[in-house]
């Protein structure tokens, strides 16, 4: 998320921050939650949300890892 760096991608096993640029919360901040990659393709990930258990597909353009390693 650094400043005019190349974004990583995320592979299967990492855990990285969705952002819902659509929906906001009360606050009128834009939602965000952490997730799981259980699978990847080109552009959409299938993610299990961290604490919900739930699974869904996000692009990978609404995602950043949670930590990189370098």
């Amino acid at each position: 998320m650094g400043h005019k760096r190349l974004r990583q991608q995320a592979q299967v096993g990492d855990l990285v921050v969705c952002v819902d640029v659509a929906k906001k919360d009360t606050l009128g901040l834009k939602r965000r939650f952490i997730g799981l990659v259980l699978d990847k393709s080109i552009t959409i990930y299938r993610i299990q949300v961290v604490g919900s258990g739930e699974q869904l597909y996000w692009p990978a353009t609404a995602t950043y890892l949670w930590k990189e390693t370098k």
